[in-house]
């Protein structure tokens, strides 16, 4: 085995006996590199062979298409899910136009399929791209959510497969000794900054006034730069290549001997270099650190490798262990200590899918929220379920020793191509990952690694290659072809088809299968979410003809600019308009982060406001960043603020006005200048509030405050139509007097269903969003310009209108059954006050204190409205049933009375509560908390006042509703003249209970507190 040091980490020249018994590799000079001069010689024949024939979209004629139109097949296979709405109602025409854009997409296909393989990429490879073909037979994509985290589970909401996900964070987790391991699945620049933000918040709490620094080398440049604007912290660049000594001074310095510092290692970056774990366990001895491992490239590989091979290579097992900073990173010949590690490796699409990886024990204290029943702790909120789903079944169908054969096999193919390259050209082999670094190459050489899969390196003449499973050895012969090498000598190795030898357990796939089922008839009742579940029931199957398809980039980059293009003139900005620029996003969340940090980019310093009704991961993306919090600024206040809204949940124009006034006060006290930042909503995520733009700019303008810039969340308003906003240059108007905004954040899957994703549109003279333009799943762009394809502006006219319809039909509906509403103008959520909770389960209702919304989008029909009004009204009849029971009992007990179950905003409610105040338990040690306790009971909607003929309360029995179909008895106020009775009033309150519980078919539990009584 040759290995030795190297400025970017271990490198290898072979891992295999037989290769440093046999090979005549000249010694290793410093760098590593095997020197050797070029053959030379012509290679443009070889060049033009080995470039793929790749057929432009424009060149192929439709005539040219097979018979066999799998895409079209697919969809009308499709016809017995669809969920009709008065769009897709129409498609049933076979002359309709979607015809056509399924025979482009079938195209499409064709030409993408027939692109000749690029066994090298770097990036994935068509072994690990197969588990697509299981997902889509399965009947995936269907509409899902992976929403907060793997262990945060909402019954209400079963669209999203947590049990796998779970499942690949324990497999991940135990090869790196923690079986435990918490975290989540997404991309691998999130996952990173994930890491790196849960390291920051550890060190909150363990070091509240030092300011921790973000130390990398090799580390991706583009993530480090995300996190530093997206939690504000300090970063500090060195070279591990430099001596030990001087490194440690350096540090010492920029830390000031106290300050800890967050070390961002990579494994296998993409342009192939790595850090040296020793040199950082050496820094770690005399400078206080946790260490964050980037590992998505090659985790499966090191992970997996023997003791034997771990050996010779130089490879550094890795311990996930929650450490303090001042202990050391590695005792004596043990695991390197690693407290975040992003862990992938079989990924099937750039960017990667990986998951982060941390000790359960390295927990930061997040905002639980309500509307999601959960703890909003993840970076980007929303995630699309197929890529957790993905990375699980490559777990699951392969599995630590899978992997190992797998990568096994590479490892023997890599040494070939290395005995072959060896003395022939200058190359780098990491001992951390597969790649083969080509150095020194001629434009020629390099068109034609790049055509067998290599990317070309910033450094000139650079090009990494990565020796994946389906490598076989007439790759092996085109690689060394388009280095004008002799393939002769080498030696045949056996391909392995581990498609067969590892396929996808028949019992994972009937697992898979009836969940998709079972949504299928789910979907008809969610009507909590703003999300739009029925596109994919026409155009999920032809979505999944592509998920083991391979996007070329080139098509991705260049759809992906037109619909950002196309996206900036609907907001009426023209294509002269440079300022602006635009990215694609997982989700409307990572859109408000990113819209928040390119304002705040530009204007430094700047006060950022939003309403409370506002999305609660915008308060989130202020906590998360210590400049927005001004953290290390003691003497000055945070930097942002959370504005009261009015009645309909719109931004209180006049608290905004007082608020900015004082701020721009303390400014000119302090002799700086005042910038205002407004994010503002059109359709808030609870109420479909929109904030008047107009009039917050009149009335700021009235008393001498200009807005510096607008950000305006229409995640899901903006899906159906623009509501009037425009983009353009700060500080300016349209022609109605309403200012123009400078950003943007849509969503896609929320007004028309499909993948978790979105958009964001910023100004930025100066190119500020660079940093944050993340690349996205490839599915992403190609659903868009699908999506694009099947529904035109009037489709979506038309499916607005069917919607704001039904909105107003249950409005008028859920009156007139006498609860109490609430809508904004042309909104389609209506909000209604807290119906018994095994309703809100049942349609998957979001809660928001006594308040609960239902949205009307196109997969919720008539007949779910109906069924909907069919349900509140029939628990109550089912109360008046139990009523009649009792009525003649209580009324020898209490006089002549009236029996009501209250309502959360019934003005009853409110007396009672009030009531509750001063309540006083009738027996001593049965004191608890009554007054939280009827809060509860309230929204329970099944708590049961005893009314006298004036309407005042006699006595109030308190009843919680569960999700689960239960009740659960609470205490009894009874007034203090009823208190003589307490035994018959409870021995009643009993049979009452039964009864409710019988004629709803709901379960009745109780505890040592029921029917306990309280004297009001």
């Amino acid at each position: 085995m040759e290995r030795g040091s190297h400025p970017q980490g271990n490198y290898v020249v072979s891992c295999t006996d037989d290769f440093r018994k046999t090979s005549q590799v000249p010694e290793l000079n410093r760098h590593l590199l095997l020197e050797a001069t070029v053959t030379k010689g012509s290679i443009f024949k070889l060049a033009e062979t080995l470039v793929p024939a790749v057929v432009s979209s424009h060149q192929r004629p439709v005539e040219e298409i097979v018979s066999n139109d799998v895409v079209r097949n697919a969809f009308e296979a499709s016809k017995t899910q669809w969920i009709d709405s008065p769009v897709i109602t129409q498609w049933h025409d076979p002359d309709h136009r979607i015809y056509d854009v399924l025979t482009e997409a079938n195209r499409l296909r064709q030409i993408w399929t027939a692109i000749k393989s690029q066994p090298f990429s770097p990036f994935t490879d068509p072994l690990w791209i197969e588990a697509g073909r299981t997902i889509a037979e399965v009947g995936l994509p269907w509409h899902n959510n992976q929403l907060n985290m793997p262990d945060e589970i909402d019954t209400s909401w079963q669209f999203h497969f947590k049990s796998y996900e779970r499942s690949a964070l324990r497999e991940k987790g135990a090869r790196v000794g923690d079986v435990n391991a918490t975290g989540y699945i997404c991309t691998a620049r999130e996952a990173n900054c994930y890491c790196i933000r849960t390291l920051q918040q550890d060190l909150r709490d363990k070091h509240p006034t030092l300011r921790p620094i973000l130390v990398y080398d090799n580390f991706d440049e583009q993530t480090i730069l995300s996190a530093k604007a997206f939690f504000g912290l300090q970063i500090h660049r060195i070279s591990l290549s430099d001596d030990i000594e001087n490194i440690c001074r350096d540090l010492n310095k920029v830390t000031n001997n106290e300050r800890p510092v967050i070390f961002a290692a990579t494994l296998a970056a993409l342009n192939g270099r790595c850090d040296d774990l020793d040199i950082i366990c050496k820094i770690s001895e005399s400078v206080q650190l946790l260490l964050h491992v980037d590992a998505s490239r090659n985790f499966d590989y090191i992970t997996t490798l023997s003791p034997e091979d771990r050996k010779l290579l130089g490879v550094r097992s890795l311990r996930l262990e929650h450490r303090l900073p001042s202990q050391e990173l590695r005792v004596h010949d043990g695991p390197v200590r690693a407290s975040t590690i992003v862990a992938a490796g079989s990924n099937h699409a750039d960017p990667a899918h990986a998951v982060a990886l941390k000790p359960a024990s390295l927990e930061a204290k997040h905002v639980k929220v309500a509307y999601v029943r959960a703890y909003d702790a993840s970076l980007a909120g929303s995630r699309d379920a197929l890529l957790p789903l993905w990375v699980a079944l490559q777990e699951i169908r392969f599995g630590a020793s899978g992997f190992q054969e797998v990568y096994q096999y590479c490892a023997r193919m890599r040494a070939i191509l290395i005995r072959a390259l060896a003395g022939k050209v200058k190359f780098i082999a990491p001992s951390y990952s597969l790649d083969v670094i080509v150095q020194s190459c001629s434009e020629e050489q390099i068109k034609s690694l790049v055509a067998l899969g290599g990317q070309s390196l910033p450094n000139k003449g650079e090009v990494i290659l990565t020796v994946q499973p389906s490598v076989v050895p007439n790759d092996i012969k085109s690689f060394l072809e388009a280095l004008s090498i002799s393939n002769k000598a080498v030696e045949d190795l056996a391909s392995r088809d581990f498609s067969k030898l590892y396929p996808i357990p028949p019992l994972v796939i009937d697992d898979l299968r009836e969940t998709v089922r079972s949504w299928r008839v789910k979907t008809r009742f969610s009507a909590g979410y703003p999300l739009n579940m029925f596109s994919y029931s026409a155009l999920g199957p032809v979505i999944g003809k592509f998920l083991d398809v391979k996007i070329p980039r080139d098509w991705l980059e260049s759809h992906t600019d037109q619909l950002l293009a196309t996206r900036m003139r609907s907001f009426g900005l023209t294509g002269s308009e440079k300022q602006f620029k635009g990215t694609l996003t997982n989700g409307s969340t990572m859109g408000n982060r990113v819209g928040i940090h390119v304002a705040l980019a530009r204007l430094p310093g700047a006060f950022l406001y939003f309403s409370t009704e506002t999305h609660y991961s915008v308060s989130k993306t202020a906590r998360d960043c210590d400049t927005i919090t001004n953290r290390w600024l003691t003497s000055h206040k945070p930097k942002y603020s959370e504005i009261s809204c009015d009645k309909n949940g719109s931004i209180s124009i006049n608290a905004l006005v007082e608020r900015a006034l004082g701020d721009q006060r303390e400014c000119r006290e302090r002799s700086k200048e005042y910038h205002m930042v407004l994010f503002a909503n059109m359709g808030t995520t609870f109420v479909g509030a929109r904030d008047d733009l107009k009039k917050i700019y009149e009335r700021l303008a009235d008393v001498g405050v200009t807005i510096s810039h607008i950000h305006v969340d229409g995640a899901f308003d903006f899906g159906f139509e623009n509501c009037s906003v425009k983009l353009g240059l700060p500080g300016t108007i349209d022609e109605e007097g309403r200012p123009f905004v400078q950003g943007v954040t849509i969503s896609h899957h929320k007004a028309l269903g499909g993948m978790v994703s979105g958009e964001v549109i910023c100004y930025s003279p100066h190119d500020h969003l660079v940093p944050f333009k993340w690349n996205v799943d490839p599915r992403i762009a190609f659903e868009k310009w699908l999506y694009d394809q099947a529904f035109r502006p009037e489709d979506i006219t038309k499916m607005y209108r069917h919607c704001q319809a039904n909105a107003t039909y249950l409005e008028f509906a859920l009156r007139k059954s006498g609860f109490v509403t609430k809508r904004n103008p042309e909104s389609v959520i209506v909000v209604l006050e807290r119906p018994p909770s095994w309703i809100i389960e049942e349609f998957s209702l979001r809660p928001e204190g006594d308040w609960v919304h239902f949205i009307t989008l196109p997969h919720i029909s008539h007949s779910t409205i109906n069924l909907f009004i069919d349900r509140i009204s029939w628990f109550e009849k089912q109360c008046q049933v139990a009523f009649s029971y009792v009525n003649p009992i209580v009324d020898s007990v209490l006089g002549p009375v009236e029996l009501t179950c209250v309502r959360c905003q019934d003005p009853l409610a409110r007396s009672i509560s009030k009531l509750s105040e001063s309540a006083i338990p009738l027996l001593s040690g049965t004191q608890k908390d009554i007054v939280n306790i009827v809060k509860v009971c309230m929204r329970g909607a099944l708590s049961v006042a005893v009314l006298d003929k004036r309407g005042e309360v006699e006595a109030v029995l308190l009843i919680e509703s569960n999700r689960n179909m239960s009740i659960k008895v609470g205490p009894l106020l009874v007034r203090a003249r009823n208190a003589v009775h307490g035994s018959a009033i409870v021995d009643i309150a009993r049979q009452l209970t039964g009864f409710m519980a019988r004629s709803m078919n709901a379960q009745l539990h109780d505890d040592v507190s029921s029917y306990s009584l309280y004297v009001i």
